[in-house]
């Protein structure tokens, strides 16, 4: 069940040594694409980084928050086309997040980096980093990173909360 999934799908950073299959991430990649699009344009592109050097590259990224990268088999570049709809960023985040559920129901764990706005610690706009390494150019705007493979360790699923103090009806 989705609400199952929910539940169970957690930010992991530690990952086992074991690929994740081309293929694979195809099919969850279109499902994700799936996704609700503001006039069915569709802006959204996905690089697919499963090189080990791009991935030790991209590591380094920042002083922090994408070391644990390094063991990461896989991570996906969520971008979108700025020209083709001025809703890219929210069907990106959307895309993503879908992809996010449907790893997860196929037994894969992920995390989020964001990358829509900021520096490097070299301090280089992710805009000019991602043009630079990878080659993403105008229109195309990276929006995050979600790392995927298979999780080290297991993890504890999200419990039930209240919600009714942040619910409101008829107005705020």
């Amino acid at each position: 069940m989705l609400t199952d999934i929910i539940k169970n799908r957690r930010t992991v950073r530690a990952f086992k040594d074991k690929k994740v299959e081309r293929e694979t991430l195809e099919k969850l990649l279109m499902y994700a694409s799936m996704a609700p699009s503001n006039g069915n344009a569709h802006p959204v592109e996905f690089l697919v980084i499963d090189d080990k050097e791009k991935i030790d590259e991209l590591s380094n990224m920042d002083s922090y928050s994408t070391l644990y990268l390094k063991e990461c088999p896989c991570v996906i570049l969520f971008m979108g086309n700025t020209e083709l709809s001025t809703t890219w960023l929210e069907e990106c985040a959307i895309d993503a997040s879908y992809f996010q559920l449907l790893a997860e129901e196929e037994g894969l764990s992920t995390s989020w980096i964001n990358v829509v706005r900021g520096n490097t610690s070299g301090k280089i706009s992710y805009d000019e980093y991602f043009e630079k390494n990878f080659g993403v150019k105008k229109p195309y705007k990276p929006m995050c990173l979600i790392p995927v493979g298979y999780k080290k360790r297991g993890t504890k699923a999200h419990e039930d909360f209240d919600v009714t103090s942040k619910v409101h009806y008829n107005e705020f």
